[in-house]
């Protein structure tokens, strides 16, 4: 019979063992993580537990589709992450843009309001100048 791939938590092919440390388990057969005893991701699987090759192909098929659907979602968040920069930018753009017509506006309402202040000082003046003439005049009449 054909030994089908065990793969470890970090996707790996694991590799068959045997025990060779004096006890019960002498020269059983194991599945565990190719990394031990380093940073092995915790994997270990007696070769007796594993049922058949189309369990262990369903295992697989299980964690290359998780993998290809995590793929999927990086791309697509990284799409996104780009759209929104993009936006974020064009909003930085028409912020500075705001800000720049907000301090023509406020000029312009500040030249305006001192011509209007112009104006109607001149108004009064204008409006004193011809009172002082109309009591002149009228003054001039009465003599």
């Amino acid at each position: 019979m054909r030994r089908a791939r065990m793969y470890c938590y970090h996707n790996e092919v694991a590799p068959l063992r045997v025990v060779k440390h004096n006890g019960p388990n002498q020269g059983k057969q194991f599945y565990g993580c190719p990394h031990w005893p380093q940073k092995t991701c915790g994997f270990f699987k007696w070769t007796h537990e594993v049922q058949n090759v189309d369990d262990l192909q369903y295992m697989v098929l299980e964690k290359d589709t998780a993998l290809i659907e995590l793929e999927h979602e990086k791309k697509t968040l990284k799409k996104e992450v780009e759209e929104l920069k993009a936006e974020n930018e064009k909003l930085e753009d028409m912020v500075a843009e705001l800000s720049i017509e907000n301090n023509d506006t406020r000029l312009f309402m500040e030249a305006t309001m001192a011509d209007k202040k112009l104006a109607v000082a001149l108004i009064i003046s204008w409006d004193k100048k011809s009172v002082i003439e109309n009591c002149n005049k009228k003054a001039i009449e009465n003599c």
